[in-house]
């Protein structure tokens, strides 16, 4: 068993990301680089918060490897799949040789947080 119920301090710490994400439709006082890092630990947070209360862990921490670390603990929706996979190319930072950072537009940004917001609905129906 991989769990000691370090799967509601991934939930707290994803909740915590989101809430530093203004509501949908609001002005930031952040960019939309500093949002999209928020967005991405919120998801990552929620992710591990899942897979971890499923006792497994993804291979790596990128948007695909926690998409395929869900699907292998529960169906996952495939459109939502596609809404969150699409802009893990924004920051491709793990390559030593092929580092890209992007400028995410504010729809991209809208889109993704809509999208986060499913995840983090998701981690808390099934991890309480």
């Amino acid at each position: 068993m991989l769990s000691n119920n370090n799967w509601k301090k991934w939930l707290k710490d994803g909740d915590e990301y989101m809430k530093s994400m203004p509501a949908p439709g609001k002005i930031s006082k952040f960019g939309t680089d500093i949002r999209y890092n928020l967005l991405s630990m919120g998801f990552e947070s929620y992710v591990m918060a899942i897979l971890d209360y499923k006792d497994n862990l993804p291979d790596n921490h990128t948007y695909t490897d926690l998409i395929y670390g869900i699907e292998r603990v529960m169906p996952f929706d495939q459109e939502l799949k596609k809404r969150i996979l699409k802009y893990e190319c924004i920051q491709d930072i793990c390559s030593l040789d092929k580092y890209t950072i992007l400028q995410p537009s504010e729809e991209d940004i809208s889109d993704l947080h809509g999208a986060i917001l499913e995840i983090k609905d998701l981690a808390h129906g099934i991890c309480t």
